[in-house]
C-alpha cells in the first residue's frame, strides 16, 4: 500500500513544478505560454497542466533542444532534478547545495504586437528595471512575490528582440512557485539570468 501511495505522489509533484513555472513564465495575462502536453525530458511519461494560451506565437526550438541549452547555461556543479520540457519551454529544479530552486526558460516568436507597450515596470514588483539595449532589444529585470501565494519570491529577466522573439528566464527560491521556501533567495543573479536570456542559441 505504501508503494502505491508513493507512486501516486511522484507525478503530482512533477505536475506542480511544471504548472507553477509555465503559468509564472506567462507573467500574468501577458501571453501565457501553453502548458498542455508537458513531458519530462528523455521521453518519460508526460504530465499535463491547465493553460490559457493568449497568442498564436510559435517557438523555434524543440523541448529537447530547449533543455540542452538551458542545462549548458547553468553553473557547473549543481544537481538537476524534475526536468520538464516542451516546444519553446524547459525547466529544472536545480540545487547548488544551498537549497532547491526552480529555474526555467520560455522562448516565443512573433510577440512584438502582443507585448507592445508591455515591457515596462507596470505591476506589483519588489524591484523592476526596464531598459533597451543598443540593438533595440527590450529587457525587463524584476523581482516579485509569488503569485501562487506563500513566501517564495520570483526573479526574472524578460527580453523582447526587435524581430519579435521573446525569451523569459526566471527562478524561484523554492522547487515550485507557491511552494515552501527552500533558500533565502534564488541562486542566480539578475545579471546571470540576463546573460542566459540573451544567449544566441535560443534563436535556433
Amino acid at each position: 500500500m505504501n508503494r502505491n501511495t508513493s507512486a501516486r505522489r511522484r507525478p503530482v509533484r512533477g505536475m506542480a513544478v511544471a504548472a507553477g513555472l509555465v503559468l509564472a513564465l506567462g507573467l500574468g495575462s501577458t501571453a501565457q505560454a501553453s502548458a498542455s502536453g508537458l513531458r519530462a525530458e528523455g521521453g518519460k511519461a508526460g504530465v499535463s497542466a491547465p493553460s490559457t494560451p493568449l497568442s498564436d506565437s510559435g517557438a523555434s526550438l524543440s523541448g529537447r533542444q530547449m533543455m540542452r541549452v538551458l542545462k549548458s547555461l547553468l553553473p557547473k556543479g549543481g544537481k538537476i532534478s524534475d526536468a520538464q520540457s516542451q516546444e519553446g519551454y524547459a525547466a529544472v529544479v536545480w540545487d547548488d547545495g544551498r537549497g532547491k530552486s526552480m529555474i526555467g526558460v520560455n522562448s516565443q516568436t512573433d510577440m512584438g504586437d502582443v507585448l507592445d507597450g508591455r515591457m515596462g515596470c507596470e505591476g506589483q514588483y519588489i524591484e523592476c528595471q526596464a531598459l533597451t539595449l543598443a540593438d533595440g532589444t527590450k529587457v525587463k529585470r524584476a523581482k516579485r512575490a509569488s503569485e501562487k501565494g506563500g513566501s517564495a519570491v520570483v526573479w526574472l529577466v524578460d527580453t523582447l528582440h526587435p524581430d519579435g522573439r521573446r525569451v523569459i528566464v526566471q527562478e524561484v527560491n523554492s522547487y515550485v512557485e507557491g511552494g515552501p521556501v527552500t533558500r533565502p533567495q534564488p541562486p542566480l543573479t539578475l545579471d546571470r539570468l540576463q546573460t542566459i536570456a540573451l544567449d544566441s542559441r535560443w534563436a535556433g
